[in-house]
Formats: C-alpha cells, structure tokens, sequence
C-alpha cells in the first residue's frame, strides 16, 4: 500500500531558519513572560566587541545560553536574556585609525579628538550590528528591545556614577606608577592585552665599578643593556655571602658614570644569574617594587613611541633595536662588556598592535580593591554565588585574595572619558557625573576634562547594572531592575574569570550588596582537532556561519552542545558538526515516516490497558530521557543532555519502535494502527520538545506539523512522569532487542541472505525474559526473519552445527544444517583460523624475542602482550565453533 507524504523529502535549514527566525520575533516569545514558576530567570550576553565577527567560542556562547534560555523559558520562568555589544576601546580604535590610515594617509592626532571619534561613531554605525545578525543566524532568543551598547546614555551615566562614587570614597587616585605601555597604541594596556612570545636575544654580562673599591668589579647579567641610563641602584640577596658586606656601598653605571647604591633585597635570587641585579625601577615590574620598597628615584628613559628620550643623551631619539646595538658598541669600546650569550626567552607584545610592550612609569589612575575583592570573595565561599563546575573558583579566589590596584586608565579616545575635571586657574581637581561649567572652588569658566578614558573592564563591569537601567531611576523601572536584578546564571570562558566575572563580582556588590548573578557555568575553549588554540597564524579558525551555510544551524549546535559539559577545552572536527547533521536528517526522515499515518492519530494516550509492551517500553525510555535532560540541563551538562536524547533517538525510537511499528502501520488491524500512530505522534511532541532548546529550528518545523496552531518554543517542556515509569518493562525490552541483535549479527557472520528463513535456539536462565520473548515472538519475524525457535534454560543441551553468540544474559544458537553450506563454512572458518594463527606467530616471535623484550619500552611490550592475548582469545572460539560443525 503507497502512503502518500507531502512533506519535502529533505529537510531545508536555511528555509527553516529564516522563517521561524522571524516569526519567533513577530510573535514576541523572546519576550520576558510570567509562567507556572512566578520565578525569574535572567541570562547576561557577554558583549562582543563591535569589531568582531562570529567566531567558534562567540557560538559555543551563543549555543549554551540560547539552549538554557529556552529551556527555562519552556519550564515556566520569567526569562529576560539581555544582549548587548562592547564598544571594545582599544581593539576600536585601532581598527578605525588603520582604515583612516589606508585611506587617508592621516592619523588620530591629524584629525583631532572630536573628529576622529565622530569617525569612529560612523564606523560602529555601519559594522558595528554585523555581529547581531550574525548572532541571529545561530538562532539566539534574546529580549533584543534590551539590546545595550556600552557607550549608550544609561551605561555612561552608570560608569560616571560609580567613578565619582569611588573617586569621592578616595578609593580611586592618581598616583605614577609602572604600567604596560604600548608604544604604537600610546597608551596604558592591561595584562589581558599583552600576548607573551619567545623572542631571540642576548644576555648581557657587563662590569659595574664599585666606587669604594677601584679593584672590585661587580658582574651583572641583562637581556636590555640600553636601560642602564634608568639604573638607580644594584641590588645582591642580604644572605649572599658573597656580597652582602658590599650593602651600603656605591656602584658606578657604565656610561653614564652615575653612582647609585649598592642594596640589600631578598627579590635578588642567589642560585640565578651572577647574584647582582641592575635595578632600574622606571622600566621593569619587579624593579620598580624593589625601587618602592627601598626609596630609589624613578627615572624614565623613554618617550611615548617608544624612542629614547634626553635621559638617555646617547641614544635619544634612537627605537630600543637600534639603542640596543650604539649601547653594545659604546660598551665594547669601553671595556665594560665583558660577554654576550644567545638567549630564548618571553617578550610581551601588545595583542593589537604586535609591538614590543614597554615596562613604562606613567601618570595613571587606580582603583583600589583590597575591600571589594574581600566582599566578593566572601560571596563565593558563602554560597551566594557559584561555580559550574565548582574548581573554577581556585582561578577567581587566586588573584581576589591577593588584588592589586587596578589601572583603569588607558591613553586613548574611544571610550568613557574619565570624569575628572581640573582648574587651570587655581588648579583644583574633582569628579562629576554631570559636565561642570566652571571650577567648583574658584568658580573660573577656564577649566578642563582629564583627556584619558577607562579601561573597557570598567563599563563591562558594571553591565549587569546598566542594562538593567542602572543608575537611572526611570530606566531602572521600565527595564525592571527590581525583578531581574541579581541574574541568574553567567555563562563565559575560563580566560575572562578574572577580567570580568571578578570585576563585575566587586563592581555589583560595591552598589547593590549583592552578587549580579547565582550561577557562573564556566564552558570550554574551542580548539581545532588537534587542540590547537584557533589563530590566523595557524590558519586553523573555524567559521560558524560557513559552517551553518554548508551544515545548518541545529547541526552547528547540536556539536557544540554536545561537547559542552565541564570540560576544559572542546576540539572541534567539523566531520563532527557533519555528524550531527545526520542525526538532525534522520530525525527529519524518522518525521516524514511517521507523517502521513498522522491522520489516525488521537491527540491523547490510549487507556493503558491497550498499551502493547513495546509501547510501555518506549514511553518509559522517553520519560528517562526526560529526567535526564532535566536533571542535565540544570546544572549545565549540555553534554549530558546531547548524549541522553541523541542515544534515544537513534538507538531505540527509530532503530527498534519505528521498525516495530511497520507491520503494525501496514497491517489490516484498524485500532492497532490507530493506537500506534497515537503513540508515535505523542512520542514525536515530546522529542521535539526536548530537542528544541539546543536544536531549535527543525523542531520548530516538525512541531507546525504536528499541531499548527501553536509553536514548540512557546510549550512546557517535558519532565518526569512518574505514572510512566516502567523499570520492568525497560529491562526486558532492552535484552530482547540484544537478543535481536545478536540473532542479525550472527546471520552477518555466516554471510546469511536476507530473504533465508532461520530456526533460533534460545537458552536463558531467566524466566521473565523467556515468557516476554516468547510473547514477542512474532517481532523477531518481522525483525530478522526468525521462522520459529525455543526458548530453553542454560542447562539443557545445545545444538551442534550451528552458529553462537552470548549475551551477558542469554545464549543464541542458530542451526545452520540446510539453510548454507557447512562445508564452506568449515572452510571460511579453517582459513580465519590459519590467517589468525599466522598472526599469531608473528606476535609470538616478539615475545619470545630476549633481545626485544629486555629493550622495547615497557607500552610496547604491553601492546605486543594484549595483542598475542586477542589472538589467543579468538583461535579458542574458532576452535569452538570449529568444533560445533564437526
């Protein structure tokens, strides 16, 4: 009988996406909604930057929040998920003055503040959405009438309110103090900017008089000879024998002739290098705490380009290369170099402009955060936040529990202008919120804003603030602060743990006294195959949107779901994403099967009397599936959830109850046929309602199908029924289909014909399976055209000439007298069973080796073992089954 199917014979994603794409939106279901909970869930968009474009850690994101969004939002919560984008300073700027640069020959400077970032503007008008639509392709619900950029009106009115607040507090000052200066950029960076590479040197070992003592030499190693006009001491370890009776005296600086003290200082490592360190606290980290801790003057060398200043009179205007190569001539003609060695070790570079960071001490402002990091670490040994997995924690507590003064200025133009102000008449300075007129002490009109802006931390971490309307009283209300403030759950990298998550932790807490969000589920960093960090250099970036193009978007995020759990790193084959697009087309083809015998379906479950076993079987699969994704999803086990409805759908909907369902369907029985296309249908909502959250286009599709009149995005999910329970019926069903199985891989083994009709020995101990095999009997028929069989207990004799297989619970014996050729068999099996000895052998010979065994290492060995192990094992069951035909 032909049953006709209207639907197309494959599925279409990008069809599929654009449509519910928009009619999602046309409908409002992103849209914040009270449900069953009278809870709130609300879902934080790490911004993007406007400069970027999707890449594979922007969708497992957009995945991982997009699945628990909608699934919450299935199980009646009030969910808000609030995107935005970044208006990404440095990485901004840079951009727009290399385009500027392209096209114009001009730099920043050229153009002036006020023009440069009207540009800017114009640029993150134009791109600046790119990543939004990108966004959208992948399917992401979220509330886009809260979509927030962090240079809008309500964020800069959030960033000048918490500056003054602080400012006022004497929590932020102004104070010198050694920064990373990137001389392309001119500006102040962080240490999240600064991309650490080897780099080939030199060490440089160069004689330093002491003045006390015309004879004595003091021997010091450096990687930077040309800042020695910066040297303001020498330092030894107190403890060093050595020198320590040199501790008090003066040391002469080669070239410059200055003399500088000789200083104690336990940062000084005896057992590395000569023992002596040049300190020059203007250009070094560690210098410059050993210049604090031992008052030395601070001396600075070096210009905002990175070119040498008057300080250093013989190489002033020189860039470090060239400075580096006059100091070593000027040394070498001295007499003070006494050697120089080749040298591997690790530069910084500033990550946008690839320029060599300078150690620079600059005239910057700090936060200090010693009590805001006291406050948040607090909240997360309290409980009031945690992390998933709960081990992230160690990576927030290590620099919360030992926090440094934050620089939050940055030498540029594109971002929060900071709102200090200053006096030029009786050089007063003060915070505000609001632009001032005139000076708030001498009242003259001739003042000015300070010219730096804040490091983007600063206004990301107040984002869970400002896009809830913070400060702004009206905003807050309209937004509903009240009701979504704290969120519920952050979803992000490992690698922004402290730039963000900890700043918003102290930012949030300083203003509210409580935690911006319950949960943190930290996810994995996408890698390439190979676990390779993704990069242009190595040329191994995956696209998202090529990979949608070619895959569509549920296979795309079906993959990255179902490698998302609490694993560190996620390594990403797109033949995976090629995978998983053919379990979104089986599911497809499973839909067009079921289809057209839809019309006999009841929209409710028949009375349970008319349940036929494999019906109580597959309802209770479904219903522990439901449970599992429930109870996975809950705690983010994305990977979990993947793996539980994956298995179900493939292994027992439609490789068992679809194929038990054929003769049924196709059958002359009316109620058989109606109960189970019923059956089916309700099987079919709730896969795809559990489906939906991480694939949710094709089950949006399927679901219009099934009921036209509402969408899947907008049902409850499914949960636990426990009237559906069924441990028994699972139990005996899943060893019948081993059964089943191991009946198909026998008739494989013997080269058996489809259309070859078998007799089944069956021996089990078990007599629950005996009686519910024997009453579905009939499916093996259907299954793997058994003609009859017996069903006996373990004890009684089994047949010879027949082919074996053993369950963990029953042996299957299948006669093969009259149905193939024993000989051949008896053959097939002699010629395995020399081929298998031949190998054999040769393993053997290994083993017997005392040359190879006494020098292999020892996973060799164990493998060549394991292997003579196998063949072993397998010349005794073709002995067996040898043995059987004889």
């Amino acid at each position: 009988m032909e049953i006709q199917n209207d639907l197309p014979k494959t599925f279409d994603p990008q069809g599929a996406e654009d449509k519910w794409y928009q009619k999602w939106l046309d409908k409002k279901v992103f849209k914040p909604v009270p449900g069953k909970q009278k809870k709130t869930f609300t879902v934080l968009m790490p911004p993007p930057n406007v400069t970027g474009k999707l890449h594979m850690g922007h969708a497992l994101d957009a995945t991982t929040q997009d699945a628990l969004i909608r699934y919450k939002r299935m199980k009646g919560f009030e969910t808000l998920w609030i995107p935005g984008t970044d208006h990404a300073g440095i990485s901004t700027q840079a951009v727009v003055e290399k385009l500027i640069w392209k096209q114009e020959k001009k730099n920043r400077h050229d153009l002036g503040r006020e023009e440069f970032t009207k540009r800017i503007w114009a640029w993150k008008e134009q791109y600046g959405s790119e990543i939004v639509n990108q966004q959208k392709k992948m399917g992401v619900s979220c509330d886009w009438d809260y979509s927030t950029f962090t240079l809008d009106d309500i964020p800069n009115k959030a960033v000048k309110k918490f500056f003054v607040m602080l400012y006022n507090e004497g929590l932020i000052y102004q104070s010198d103090y050694i920064v990373n200066w990137d001389p392309v950029l001119q500006s102040a960076i962080s240490d999240a900017e600064v991309e650490h590479k080897e780099v080939k040197g030199f060490f440089y070992y160069l004689k330093y008089k002491v003045k006390e003592d015309p004879d004595m030499e003091l021997v010091i190693a450096t990687t930077r000879p040309e800042t020695i006009f910066a040297d303001t001491a020498v330092a030894v370890n107190p403890n060093d024998e050595r020198f320590k009776d040199l501790i008090g005296k003066t040391a002469i600086v080669p070239i410059c002739n200055r003399e500088v003290p000789i200083i104690g200082d336990e940062h000084v490592d005896i057992e590395k290098g000569t023992g002596c360190l040049k300190v020059t606290p203007g250009h070094d980290f560690n210098d410059f705490e050993i210049g604090k801790r031992n008052g030395l003057p601070i001396i600075n060398i070096l210009n905002k380009d990175g070119s040498f200043n008057k300080n250093a009179p013989e190489i002033e205007g020189m860039k470090p290369k060239d400075a580096r190569a006059e100091v070593e001539r000027i040394l070498t003609e001295l007499g003070s170099l006494i050697e120089k060695k080749d040298h591997v070790h690790p530069v910084g570079h500033g990550e946008r402009s690839d320029e060599i960071v300078e150690p620079m001490v600059s005239k910057q402002w700090f936060l200090n955060t010693t009590e805001m990091a006291r406050v948040a670490v607090e909240a997360v040994e309290q409980g009031d936040m945690t992390f998933f997995p709960k081990g992230w924690e160690n990576t927030y507590f290590a620099w919360l529990r030992n926090p440094k003064d934050w620089c939050i200025s940055r030498q540029l133009w594109w971002g929060h202008q900071i709102p200090v102000y200053y006096c030029r008449h009786c050089e007063t300075q003060w915070a505000a919120e609001e632009t001032p007129t005139h000076c708030i002490e001498c009242k003259d009109t001739d003042i000015f804003q300070d010219p730096d802006v804040l490091d983007t931390w600063f206004s990301s971490g107040l984002w869970p603030l400002s896009t809830l309307g913070w400060p702004d009283e009206k905003a807050m209300e309209e937004k509903g602060f009240d009701k979504f403030y704290p969120n519920e759950t952050l979803i992000t990298g490992f690698d922004i743990i402290f730039f963000w998550v900890a700043r918003m932790m102290m930012m949030g807490m300083k203003v509210t006294g409580k935690a911006p969000f319950k949960h943190t589920y930290i996810h994995a960093i996408v890698r390439d195959k190979q676990g390779r960090k993704m990069s242009k250099s190595l040329g191994n970036g995956i696209d998202p949107l090529d990979m949608v193009k070619q895959y569509g978007a549920d296979a795309m995020r079906f993959t990255l779901a179902a490698g998302s759990g609490y694993n560190r790193d996620l390594n990403l084959d797109p033949e995976r994403i090629e995978g998983y697009r053919n379990f979104v087309n089986k599911l497809w083809n499973a839909f067009r099967f079921v289809y057209p015998f839809l019309d006999k379906a009841k929209d409710e479950l028949p009375v349970k009397s008319e349940w036929h076993l494999h019906d109580k079987w597959i309802l209770a699969e479904l219903n522990t599936v439901a449970k599992q994704m429930n109870e996975s999803l809950d705690v983010y086990r994305f990977d979990d959830a993947s793996a539980a409805i994956y298995a179900f759908v493939y292994d027992k909907f439609c490789s068992w109850y679809i194929e038990l369902s054929k003769n049924i369907l196709y059958g002359e029985d009316e109620k058989a046929k109606i109960i189970r296309a019923t059956m089916l249908k309700y099987c079919f909502k709730k896969i795809v309602n559990l489906l939906h959250p991480i694939v949710p286009f094709i089950t949006e599709e399927i679901w219009s199908y099934l009921d036209d009149k509402t969408m899947v995005a907008t049902q409850e999910y499914v949960e636990f029924d426990k009237s559906l329970e069924n441990a028994e019926v699972q139990e005996m069903m899943n060893k019948f289909i081993d059964i089943t199985t191991g009946i198909r891989n026998i008739r494989s083994s013997v080269n058996m014909k489809p259309k070859d009709e078998i007799d089944v020995k069956l021996f089990t101990d078990d007599k629950k399976l005996a009686k519910f095999v024997y009453e579905s009997r009939h499916f093996l028929k259907d299954l793997a055209n058994v003609k009859s069989g017996t069903i006996r207990n373990k004890a009684q004799e089994k047949p010879k000439k027949s082919a074996s297989l053993a369950t963990t619970h029953t042996e299957i014996f299948v006669p093969l007298e009259g149905i193939i050729d024993l000989n051949e068999q008896v053959n097939r099996i002699k010629k395995d069973m020399e081929k298998t000895q031949n190998e054999y052998k040769k393993v053997e010979s290994k083993l017997n080796n005392q040359n190879f065994m006494a020098n292999a290492p020892e996973e060799v060995r164990a493998e060549v073992q394991e292997k003579a192990k196998l063949f072993q094992d397998k010349l005794q069951s073709l002995n067996q089954i040898l043995d059987s035909f004889l």
